[in-house]
């Protein structure tokens, strides 16, 4: 009787067992799928490279900004192109010791320290003084001027100077204000001098003529300025021409993104709130307190710039193996290992990120986003597609790439980028910016603690992966080591984005990792011809 007891129990149990089995399994929680979007949390915790200290220190903080900034910078305006022509010319190869050690110094300037290395190698080999060499022929008149004894000049002529009254540079640029435009002198002595159609040309027309130049590349304006005293009083003085720039989309911040605008694929997200930007078109907009003028507001005020393409040169050494034929530790060769960062800013809101050992001279002039798209395709799916379309190819990508800008696009990575909010977005009509902005515990602060900070999201290698960059925004000043004569009064604004923190997200695990930025150094803004003036 036992056993049959026994026996019943178990088929009680084997029934209950494959009834179980047999019921249809409820659908687990969605869990996030390599589609997914980003997500939207804070990293656990803070980067160690939000604590380091970047060589090029930047010049005074935004309270401390002087309003007769603007009326001095027009002397440190420089009248040569500012685009850097990323095109490889032929350079005849040196030959004396002067030239190599040039040639290293140009080298070592591009971050390329492995041909800088051999340069300077070869030039110590033909002079052993090369160095001095060097120094003499590029800042001996730095130091003639140094050392040249002070002027001795009659007494009369120092009464007479002193009596002169020195205006201040807001005042002098003031009293430009009536001054006609110069004609060139003569080309030959005792004819007429050339014509100067602008010379007769009305304020009213000329200031027209200055803003649509303002719109179309604002950098053109300010070397305009350069041209005569007449441009140097508009350049400082016509602020509606500032203002309009800081409103607009171009190159103003109507443009810049506080908030994610689009998907890491470019895709725009659509929203019924307007976006909030600083100052709005059709309504009253007021300076902020600091500043004094809206040309300040626009060189000072945090802004990406997409007219060229911020690059970050990471330099480092490593030990080589040694020789099998010997034990001497100090014959082991060392290796200098080169790579670049590029980021490229779109106004929509998207960028693309960039990792490679190419130099930018081979890769910067193809970076855009059709290209990268054009070089993700495979080979057999191209020559589909041009007999498919034959020959509509996308814009921007051409068959014509070089095939090392070709192969190298294929590790491009689009993503999405913001700044910080410099306001509290939930008290407008924006959105507020949960993902970065939550509710931390007490012994974590919010990452966005600065409205220079600015975040990025990009594809990962694999697609379970995310990639977020933390940047701040900083300018680029020369390092007081290097300086052989007085420091730059004027600073370029927005030209460096320091590292803050760099993370990747599995969105299979819900899982943070950290990368470390031990050799990577800030990105710097380098300007490309044609870019973001469209």
């Amino acid at each position: 009787m036992a056993d049959n007891d026994e026996l019943e129990s178990f088929r009680q149990q084997w029934r209950e067992e494959v009834t179980r089995r047999s019921r249809p399994k409820a659908a687990p929680p969605a869990s996030p799928t390599p589609t997914a979007p980003p997500p939207a949390r804070l990293p656990p915790t803070r980067h160690e490279a939000s604590h380091r200290k970047e060589v090029e220190e930047e010049g005074p903080p935004l309270a401390s900004f002087d309003p007769d900034e603007l009326a001095q910078q027009i002397g440190a305006l420089n009248i040569k192109p500012t685009e850097d022509d990323f095109s490889r010319r032929d350079v005849a190869e040196p030959t004396s010791a002067l030239e190599h050690y040039e040639r290293a110094v140009e080298k070592e300037a591009e971050g390329n320290l492995g041909d800088s290395l051999s340069h300077y190698r070869k030039a110590y080999r033909l002079d052993s003084a090369v160095d001095k060499s060097y120094r003499n022929k590029h800042y001996a008149h730095v130091w003639k001027k140094s050392n040249l004894p002070a002027p001795t000049a009659p007494i009369d002529v120092i009464q007479q100077s002193a009596e002169v009254p020195i205006l201040p540079t807001p005042e002098l640029i003031a009293s430009f204000a009536h001054l006609p435009i110069s004609q060139l002198d003569p080309i030959v002595e005792n004819t007429p001098p050339p014509p100067c159609p602008i010379a007769t040309v009305p304020s009213e027309v000329l200031v027209e003529i200055l803003r649509h130049v303002a719109m179309d590349d604002p950098s053109a304006f300010g070397r305009m300025a350069l041209v005569c005293k007449r441009m140097a009083y508009h350049f400082a003085h016509e602020q509606h021409i500032w203002r309009r720039i800081c409103q607009g989309r171009e190159f103003g911040f109507q443009g810049m993104h506080y908030d994610f605008s689009c998907d890491l694929h470019g895709e725009p997200i659509y929203t019924l709130a307007p976006r909030y930007t600083p100052f709005p078109m059709g309504a009253p907009v007021e300076i902020p307190p600091p500043l004094s003028s809206w040309s300040q507001v626009f060189q000072t005020l945090p802004r990406i710039r997409f007219t060229g393409i911020y690059i970050s040169t990471v330099n480092y050494t490593r030990p080589g193996a040694a020789s099998a034929y010997s034990n001497l530790s100090w014959n082991s060769p060392i290796h200098i290992v080169t790579y670049y960062r590029y980021l490229r800013f779109y106004p929509d809101g998207s960028v693309i990120s960039l990792l490679t050992s190419t130099e930018p001279v081979d890769v910067v002039p193809h970076i855009s986003k059709e290209n990268v798209m054009a070089a993700r395709v495979p080979a057999h799916r191209k020559h589909q597609r041009h007999l498919s379309d034959a020959g509509n190819t996308l814009s921007g990508a051409t068959d014509s790439l070089p095939p090392v800008a070709m192969n190298t696009l294929k590790h491009g990575l689009r993503g999405r980028w913001h700044l910080a909010s410099p306001v509290d977005t939930s008290e407008t009509s924006e959105t507020p910016a949960s993902a970065w902005k939550p509710d931390l515990m007490s012994d974590q602060k919010s990452l966005l603690s600065d409205e220079r900070d600015l975040i990025i999201e990009t594809e990962g290698v694999d697609p379970k992966y995310v990639y977020t960059m933390h940047l701040s925004l900083r300018s680029s000043t020369v390092p007081k080591s290097v300086q052989l004569g007085p420091a730059p009064p004027n600073p370029s604004k927005n030209t460096k984005l320091a590292w803050k923190g760099f993370w990747s997200y599995n969105r299979l695990t819900d899982d943070w990792g950290e990368f470390g930025l031990r050799n990577d150094r800030a990105f710097v803004f380098r300007r490309v011809r044609g870019w973001g003036l469209d």
